[in-house]
This record gives C-alpha cells, structure tokens and sequence, in this order.
C-alpha cells in the first residue's frame, strides 16, 4: 500500500519532524524518569556527540556499572559457592537471579542504544501529534497508566529495598547474601560501609531495571495511543462526504404527481477529500505496525529471557515463601519481592494485550466508514484496508521461541511457575 499516490500535500507533511520539542511522550513522567535514571548510568547519550566525547562518556558509564553492579552481583555469585545448606542456597538465589538478567539488560542497552533512540526520536513526526483534544485522551490515558505502572514498581523495589535494611540491622545481616574477602564483623563501622554500600546497590540496581522495563511499556503504551488515535480518525472520516443536489425538475408521468428529484452527484472535491483523509489513516495504521514490530523485534530476546527467567525467579520466592518463612519479618521480606516479580511480568502482559485488543477496535472501525457515499476508487481502498486490520497486530517476543505478550501468557506463566513449585517441593521432601 506505499505505491498509493495522493494530490494533497499534506499527507507527506506528516513525516516530517517537528522543530518544537515538547512533543507529548517528552512531557510523561514515566519518560522523564527513565531518562533521569539512564543519565545517571551515561547510556544515553546526545544525538550526534563528538567522538573523543562519546568514548569518555562510555567509559564513565563502564566505571559506574562496574561498582554499582557488577561488583554486588559478582559477591553475591561468590557467595553460592560457599554454601552448605540448603536455606542458605535458596537466600543466595533469592535476589541473583534477579541480578543476573539485570547484567544481560544493561548489555543490551549499551550495545543497542543507538537504535533504541531511533524508536523514541520517530515519535517526534508530525504524524504522531495529535490534532485535536479528542485525540489528547489517549495520550493522556497512556500518560496515567505508565505513571502508575512506574509509580507502583519504584514503591514496592524501593519500600523492599529499604525494609531489607532495617531488617538486616536488626540481625546484624546483610540485605543480600554475599562473600567477601575479609571479615566485615570485626568492626562495626565495616559493617556499616557494606550495608550502605549493598543499599545503595540494590537501589541502583533496581532503578535501572524498572527503567529497562518501562522504557518497553512506555513505547507499547505510546504504540496503543497512537492505535486510539487512527480509530478517532477513522470515525471521522465518515463526517466529510458531503451530497449535492444538482438538478431538480418536474415529472409529469403520472397526474397529480408532485416534482421529484431527478439525480444526485456526489460533491467531487468531499469525494477527494474523503480519498485522502482515508489514504491518511492507511499510512498511519502502516507506520504503526512498523513501529510496533520494530519494537518488538528489537527488545524481543530479551523479553523471552525475562518472561522464561521470571517462572523460575516466582517459583524461588514462592518457595521461599512456603518452606523458610517463620517469622512476620522473614514474610514481609520475600512477599514484596514477590510482587515485585509479577509486576514486572505483567506489564509486559498487559501491554501488548493492549495493542492486540485495540488493533481489533481499529478494524471495526472501518465498518464506520461512510461507505455508500464514497466513490469507486475510495471504495477499493477501504475494502484493502479492512482486510489488512482484519489481520490485526498481534504481539510477540521471539528468540528462540516465540511468546505472545497477553494475559494468557500471564496466566500461563504463573502456572508454570506454580507446576515447578511443586516439582521441587516434591523433590526437596
């Protein structure tokens, strides 16, 4: 459908980019937020950023990550080692698994950041800004969701992480099990510069991996805006045929017939009109299902790893939960976790859902379309238009394998979770 030709200007118009900056998706405070946080670790650098300049940017970013994780990662590996129980086993585990995709994440982005502002700077055209306060309201709908979705994450890591602290203090503990070269209990003051020291790495840590995550949903959520957007106009497009009576003249056939109409002409300029803003909406749903795939195509391997890991990741806490929980504080400690966990898969879920379901509302739309008065030629597109959404855009994580992002696949993955749970309980009694 790119070979269709079109005599009004301003259907190229719309890929042009804008000069202004406050483009909507700049304004979300979930954007704001994982910008913020990618700064911090310098793995989002300037557009066009001088070469000299960007490896020195890089190479703060490679110090920063290496003592706020991989140092925290690599003592809490040393630690599983050094095990002999099987609680200790199940403590060590409990968070490095967590770590351990958080690495493969991190690699991801740095290698991949230039294509990942590619994806963000594409919304910047002007096809994507909406025209009217109609058009706002799935904008805005998007800003409240992601808001909420990164509010609900940073309250739960963050009170988790902090909980962990002021539990550990009153153990004399760590917040996560780790192995170190010397003995952090022979001095109390060293005991204090490692609890602050894994405090702040584990806020770090989960600041970026909530960041990670949102900046998956935030595209999704911004991808489903733009979907709402294309069903609003596609509605309207019904609203500019216009009919003109031309010729009205007397019928004498039969007596005491009154005058009648003798025909009706379509306007031929709404005709026009009416081609164009429908050749509009085509190229926007095309532009779309690109971005939508790009996305996907993109962060789609590591999604698999995080929707495979996350089985395994729920199944620990949940038998942690279940075998070495004997105490309120020893609950209040892993539960959190737990929802931790499920939140970060089910906003994977729940997005691309979102996209599926509103890709379907798109293809009823065009059922809305002012069909019968619309010309020849406008007619064939609808009918090619209405086959396409039919398809709709389902969403799909590949690597290896091939996971849909849906509710389904939520569900599937908490039973999968719970089916292992009891394959090791079994095991272990």
């Amino acid at each position: 459908m790119d070979t269709f030709s079109t005599s009004k200007p301003n259907v190229e118009k719309l890929f042009t980019n804008r000069k202004r900056q406050d483009h909507e998706w700049k304004r979300f405070p979930a954007v704001r937020m994982v910008l913020f946080v990618f700064r911090v670790f310098y793995v989002w650098p300037q557009k066009r950023m001088d070469p000299s300049e960007q490896f020195r940017y890089r190479l703060k970013g490679v110090a920063f990550r290496c003592t706020v994780i991989y140092l925290s990662v690599a003592a809490q590996a040393a630690y599983i080692f050094t095990i002999e129980k099987r609680q200790d086993l199940i403590d060590g585990l409990f968070v490095l698994s967590t770590q351990l995709v958080l690495i493969l994440k991190i690699e991801f982005l740095y290698k991949n950041i230039s294509k990942i502002q590619d994806l963000f700077y594409q919304l910047d055209a002007e096809l994507y800004v909406s025209r009217n306060a109609e058009e706002d309201l799935p904008l805005a709908k998007a800003r409240k969701k992601t808001s909420i979705f990164g509010m609900l994450y940073f309250m739960f890591s963050d009170g988790l992480i902090t909980y962990w602290l002021f539990y550990a203090l009153t153990i004399n503990g760590l917040i996560v099990p780790s192995w170190y070269p010397f003995d952090y209990t022979s001095s109390y003051a060293v005991y204090l510069v490692i609890l602050i020291f894994q405090t702040v790495c584990m806020l770090w840590n989960a600041a970026f991996n909530i960041s990670w995550d949102s900046l998956v949903y935030i595209l999704l959520s911004l991808a489903n805006a733009q979907l709402q957007r294309l069903q609003i106009q596609l509605v309207k497009v019904r609203f500019q045929a216009k009919l003109k009576m031309i010729t009205v003249k007397p019928v004498q056939s039969q007596p005491g017939r009154k005058d009648l109409l003798s025909s009706v002409q379509v306007d031929q300029k709404s005709a026009e009109d009416v081609y164009n803003d429908l050749l509009q909406c085509i190229i926007f749903h095309q532009k779309l299902i690109k971005f939508v795939h790009q996305v996907l195509e993109l962060f789609g391997g590591i999604i698999v790893v995080q929707l495979f890991s996350s089985v395994f990741i729920i199944c620990i806490a949940e038998f942690h939960l279940l075998t070495e929980v004997n105490t309120l504080g020893e609950l209040l400690r892993g539960l959190p976790y737990l929802i931790c966990m499920l939140l970060q898969v089910y906003q994977y879920c729940f997005h691309g859902n979102e996209i599926s379901y509103t890709a379907q509302k798109v293809h009823q739309a065009t059922a809305f379309v002012n069909y019968p008065d619309m010309n020849i030629k406008t007619r064939k597109l609808l009918i090619l238009f209405q086959q396409r959404t039919a398809v709709g855009i389902p969403c799909y994580a590949k690597n290896i394998f091939k996971i849909e992002l849906s509710n389904a696949t939520f569900v599937a993955i908490i039973r999968s979770s719970y089916s292992f749970l009891a394959v090791l309980r079994t095991m272990i009694n």
